[in-house]
């Protein structure tokens, strides 16, 4: 593995220990930084069984850098199927238009841990809540923990998710804003349902009035891709006015990203799901327990760097789910700042480099995500019932950020 040039060799901080935490540390480790994950919980991310889709291109590029080990579980995807709920169709569905496509499906939590062990021994460290951050006159970074204590570093990524202190502390001009719709999101075993002939090799979104769902095959929680040991990932778009939001969200914070889905507002949504799903998507929510809903929120930024502290992932540009790319993202925007300290030998120019290119891509991210949530979740062309032939040129007319965007 390609080292660092000896000009800097920064001492970086990381804050935040889930996917992209751990991708920034174990690659600006092996560029040569000393590096320091703080994470704020008292212990690693949980796996709740979530899946994540990966284009082939960037699954190669992570075994390249041994990010992954080269057999990490997981299953392809040949196509994206459109339909809809219609007397025709009953069981599965009126089949609209169907894409090629080409998407590996991982479980969140073999990605996390194949990451996990990438980060260097002893770097990691829970139980450390961020309260301040800033560049002190000398040229470092200095971290205020919860308890009082301060850490300082050269350089200062923050990997902090959605709700970044590092994003509302360098652009406070930039928050994000609410799209008007969640994602009900939920996973069931595979052997509890009557078959799983119909997600085989595809990624079926049914539609319905005022949203879309996808539903997808991924690995079981032991890793496993064997039939009847899979898992079957899903999430509906819901749309949802201000005053519905407690409804839907568990604690007292209103800003509270995503929680398990109140158990009368699952039963009452579930009793709502076979009216506007066909019969076989209907059944897989049902049988799904412990559902999670997630608000969709989206948000451009002006750079990906401020002096020393940097954003990454969704602390960064944050786009709607639509297009998958949160881990994504935060994988290559790891991967690319290492490589900038590899490319320039002073730490500025690096820095310059990175987050230009990323702050370009990351923006474009959330225009094509923000246009596909339009298209399938807030203004569904002609309406579930259009003509397949007209609702696809109506979608295309909507999106027109190149798609090749996504795998970039």
């Amino acid at each position: 593995m390609q080292h660092a040039k000896k000009a800097d060799r920064p001492n970086v901080g990381i804050l935040g220990g889930s996917i992209t935490g751990c991708a920034v540390a174990a690659e600006l480790a092996r560029a040569g930084c000393g590096v320091t994950v703080l994470e704020r919980g008292g212990e690693e991310p949980k796996d709740r069984g979530a899946g994540i889709g990966l284009p082939p291109s960037l699954v190669e590029t992570l075994v390249e850098h041994d990010l992954i080990d080269a057999d990490v579980p997981h299953l392809d995807v040949h196509t994206f199927r459109h339909l809809v709920r219609d007397e025709r169709e009953e069981r599965y569905g009126l089949v609209l238009w169907e894409q090629p496509g080409n998407i590996a499906h991982f479980n969140w939590g073999a990605l996390y841990r194949n990451l996990r062990r990438r980060v260097p021994e002893g770097a990691y460290q829970t139980g450390c809540k961020v309260t301040g951050l800033r560049e002190s006159d000398h040229g470092t970074v200095a971290v205020t923990l919860a308890e009082g204590r301060t850490r300082e570093f050269d350089l200062l990524v923050c990997a902090d998710g959605y709700g970044s202190l590092g994003r509302r502390t360098l652009f406070p001009d930039s928050p994000v804003s609410y799209a008007r719709y969640v994602l009900w999101r939920g996973a069931v075993e595979e052997r509890l349902l009557s078959e799983v002939k119909p997600l085989e090799g595809t990624l079926c979104w049914p539609s319905y009035v005022g949203g879309h769902g996808p539903f997808f095959l991924v690995p079981g929680l032991d890793g496993s891709i064997a039939p009847g040991r899979r898992l079957v990932n899903w999430g509906l778009y819901l749309g949802v006015y201000e005053d519905e939001r407690a409804e839907l969200l568990t604690g007292s914070d209103p800003a509270a990203y995503d929680g398990p889905m109140p158990a009368a507002r699952e039963a009452k949504l579930k009793a709502w799901v076979p009216e506007v799903l066909p019969e076989y998507f209907a059944e897989i929510v049902n049988k799904s327990s412990a559902t999670h809903v997630q608000k969709v929120y989206e948000s451009t930024v002006p750079a990906y760097r401020k002096g020393r502290i940097c954003l990454a992932g969704d602390a960064g540009a944050l786009a709607r789910p639509h297009t998958g790319t949160g881990v994504l993202k935060g994988i290559t925007d790891a991967i690319g700042l290492a490589d900038a300290l590899r490319a320039h030998p002073r730490l500025d120019d690096a820095l310059t480099h990175w987050s230009d290119e990323r702050t370009a891509h990351g923006n474009e991210l959330v225009r094509l995500a923000s246009q596909i949530g339009r298209a399938l979740a807030a203004e569904i062309p002609g309406g579930p019932k259009a003509d397949p032939a007209a609702k696809q040129k109506q979608f295309s007319s909507m999106v027109t950020v190149p798609s090749e965007v996504f795998a970039s």
